[in-house]
């Protein structure tokens, strides 16, 4: 595998079809052009189940895990590689709900290590799009005790414990691992974690798969990582009319800030970690070694740390800028 000079690297979407999933990510996100109920669109992936693939450049067809195990350094930043090794350590997703996703919450690196030998996910939302009265499920509305949730579970009441949540275009949260969690139909967001794929189910409203069966439920490892009292930082405030950077949220896994450009352009030109961007509103121009690339609402870009002096133009375009 040979690079002539590193460069913006953007992949081919990988679309999972969801019991939940809808038409967004064709209508309103331009991720695919059939008509199946997509509920995720994995943006930059290095997992067993999910591969992202380059779609131009001199790594073009290459996936990113190849990228990175030629590319460590070059890719992720040396910091990164002490870290996390020759492994991309986040997972970049667009989630789509045309139906309200199960309950869940995640494990820790602990819990997942010693029972699965992965990683655990904190993960955190940026809302791009919501219908009116959307809404979403972040921890426990009052006190919860290991007993009263065994004996929801039990009585099938967990949900009249669970604390709604109003949302709206612009709205970001932290979800850190062990926090009970679910997103509501109606909503579009972007999402940045850990790489894992760990997910405790813990009530799925009922609902019939095609096949008539019901999804599995994970309560006895729920058990094992569920924060019983809600923390105090899930919400991750801002000023929507702010141009410039704004911090969303900087933790051990991940630094996401929001970025809204004006009439000045914003210039990438870190080398000790890579940097994802994902465009949330409107659209932008990224223009590297007199290359530019149109990047429209929905889009995502890895920039690899040795692809220095990025700039980024487009007046009222919002993206996030994510890196370690």
């Amino acid at each position: 595998m040979k690079i002539t000079h590193w460069y913006p690297i953007q992949f081919q979407p990988i679309l999972k079809e969801k019991i939940w999933g809808g038409k967004q990510l064709k209508t309103f996100l331009s991720k695919t052009d059939k008509d199946v109920p997509f509920g995720e669109s994995w943006e930059i992936a290095d997992l067993p189940n999910g591969q992202s693939v380059v779609t131009q450049g001199d790594l073009k067809g290459k996936t990113l895990g190849e990228v990175v195990s030629a590319f460590a350094k070059a890719v992720l930043g040396a910091p990164v590689v002490d870290r996390f090794g020759n492994n991309f350590p986040l997972l970049i997703k667009y989630i789509a709900a045309a139906d309200n996703l199960s309950v869940q919450l995640h494990p820790d690196d602990t819990l997942a290590e010693a029972l699965h030998g992965g990683k655990g996910k904190t993960e955190m939302w940026y809302i791009i799009k919501a219908d009116p009265g959307a809404q979403i499920i972040i921890g426990f509305e009052g006190e919860m005790t290991p007993e009263k949730f065994d004996a929801s579970i039990a009585n099938g009441t967990l949900n009249d414990h669970l604390q709604y949540i109003n949302v709206k275009a612009g709205d970001s949260f932290f979800i850190q691992a062990g926090l009970i969690h679910a997103i509501g139909k109606g909503v579009v967001l972007a999402e940045i974690q850990q790489t894992s794929d760990i997910t405790y189910r813990v009530y799925d409203y009922d609902r019939p798969q095609a096949d008539g069966s019901l999804r599995e439920l994970h309560i006895e490892n729920a058990r094992k990582a569920l924060q019983y009292k809600n923390p105090d930082n899930y919400i991750l405030p801002h000023d929507p009319e702010k141009i410039g950077v704004q911090v969303l949220k900087h933790c051990p896994f991940f630094k996401t800030d929001i970025v809204q450009l004006g009439s000045s352009s914003h210039i990438i030109d870190r080398s000790d970690s890579f940097t994802v961007l994902m465009v949330v509103a409107r659209k932008m121009t990224c223009i590297h070694n007199e290359n530019t690339y149109e990047l429209a609402l929905g889009e995502t870009v890895l920039i690899p740390a040795a692809c220095t002096s990025v700039q980024l133009k487009g007046e009222g375009a919002k993206f996030l800028e994510v890196y370690l």
